[in-house]
């Protein structure tokens, strides 16, 4: 009767509904980011730090001896508590990448005249005492999207359960368990989440499998502290002989303290929802008591409230721009209208405009013919040889014919030398020739441009003397007015 007494309490207990909900985001009991048992759709900031320390304590019962069947008043319907004292660390290697890593110290305890069965691959008759370090757990937890602000966001997760339990107490089956899972947070009060575990194989027993999922609910009831509800399955599914499902409904607080609040007393009353129908035979009631540090995410409502400003803002702004957009449009078309008028006043002028300017274009577009001498050099030389002042006498001579008449001389060398004493060398060869028409002839040096190409432009090829020779050369070009 008190067993049944306590667990109409815990129910009364669990009908309390807040009100107003936030980020209750903490280390779970196994380290990850989350509620108490149930992981989110968080991870830790890229940087960041979380711990955990918890005491934990569930009722579950033996999975049945494989191949024995039992007679009265031999029974495998046994529970026994099941107590965890684990500490977790945490740490955010990327904005959605988190590590955590978890140590526990199991204990089992029971005792029941004419009671048998199988607890983590090990036998158990009569009295169940059992305590030892557990399985570590090393696990990996990826955002895939959204966020802390996020109104959804969605995690999977991974872990490894290494083999330093003790499976001659039966805290552990002796082998590395594993498993994986996925997760999603609903704004900042629900949590989902699903995954499977394999606790790995024991020497006399195949150990079943688990099937994982879980519903949270966190609420605010004031700026410290949240309350957390949870509905958390564990099916069992293979081995050699399976427990019943268990289903746990927890609830209870996380108060958050310390500078920044970063620190979090958590405590949660828990009920095997499967063990009600028989309360006498079975004390379904557990619990948990914690302290956790978690680098808090920003207050929800203050981020809803910047939202809802945010919105407000931009419908003013766009309630502005199209006020703005009529009123350019009126104005708009009063200018269309004085413009149409002033257009109408310019046409005409514009077109003869357009006869004038085409007429202009059509004379400046006539290509003016051009007149080319070339003159050679000696090897590494600018000085002029005779047959060169020969030609450019000619060159001067049109110059002074076509006062409207302008020149470039364009100075070259063959391939032998380094490019800078070429360029030195092009542009004497290009210089004499315009000191040759400047002092010679009296040609105004303005009308005169060099330019200096060293050896670009080879007109033969600088393999041989001639072609050598050939590249040796002052090009100028007459452009006539």
């Amino acid at each position: 009767m008190k067993s049944r007494a306590l667990a109409l309490a815990a129910v009364a207990v669990l009908a309390v509904a807040p009100l107003r909900a936030q980020q209750a985001t903490a280390p779970t009991v196994t380290g990850e980011t989350g509620l108490f048992t149930i992981l989110d759709g968080q991870t830790l900031p890229a940087g960041s730090w979380s711990f955990g320390l918890y005491y934990n304590n569930w009722d579950r019962l033996v999975a049945p001896v494989p191949g024995l069947a039992l007679e009265p008043p031999l029974s495998d319907d046994w529970d026994y508590d099941w107590n965890r004292l684990s500490a977790s660390v945490g740490y955010g290697v990327t904005d959605r990448f988190e590590l955590s890593l978890m140590l526990p110290w199991e204990d089992l305890e029971a005792s029941d005249v004419n009671r048998i069965g199988v607890v983590n691959g090990k036998l158990f008759e009569r009295r169940i005492e059992a305590s030892g370090l557990g399985n570590v757990r090393l696990g990996g937890k990826y955002r895939v999207f959204g966020g802390p602000e996020a109104e959804r966001s969605m995690a999977i997760n991974a872990f490894v359960e290494l083999p330093t339990g003790d499976d001659d107490e039966g805290v552990a089956t002796g082998d590395t368990g594993f498993g994986a899972g996925a997760s999603w947070s609903f704004g900042p009060a629900w949590a989902l989440s699903v995954g499977y575990r394999d606790p790995g194989d024991a020497d006399r027993y195949d150990v079943a499998e688990e099937i994982l999922g879980g519903v949270g609910y966190a609420a605010r009831l004031n700026d410290r502290f949240d309350w957390i509800t949870e509905l958390a399955a564990t099916l069992y599914t293979g081995g050699d002989s399976s427990p019943d499902d268990a289903f746990d409904l927890t609830t209870g607080g996380r108060y958050w303290f310390g500078e920044g609040g970063r620190w979090a007393f958590n405590f949660g009353l828990r009920l095997e929802l499967a063990q009600l129908g028989d309360t006498d035979e079975h004390c379904p009631i557990g619990g948990l008591v914690g302290l956790a540090f978690f680098p808090r995410f920003e207050n929800l409502d203050q981020l809803a409230a910047e939202r809802e400003a945010a919105a407000a803002a931009a419908e003013a702004e766009r309630r502005a721009a199209e006020l703005a957009a009529q009123q350019a449009a009126e104005e708009a078309a009063r200018k269309a209208a004085e413009e149409a008028a002033r257009r109408a006043a310019e046409e005409e002028a514009a077109r003869r405009a357009a006869e004038e300017e085409a007429a202009r274009r059509a004379a400046e577009a006539a290509p003016k013919p051009e007149v080319r001498e070339t003159i050679h050099f000696d090897s590494g030389s600018a000085r002029l040889s005779n047959i060169a002042k020969a030609k450019l006498d000619e060159v001067a001579l049109r110059l002074k014919q076509d006062p409207g008449a302008t020149a470039r001389i364009l100075g070259y060398t063959d391939a032998q030398g380094s490019d800078t004493a070429n360029r030195r060398l092009a542009q004497a060869r290009a210089e004499a020739a315009r000191k040759y028409l400047v002092d010679r002839h009296g040609i105004d040096a303005a009308r005169i441009a060099v330019e200096s190409h060293a050896e670009e432009d080879p007109v033969a090829g600088n393999e041989t003397p001639a072609g050598r020779k050939e590249n040796r050369r002052a090009v100028i070009i007459v452009q006539l007015g």
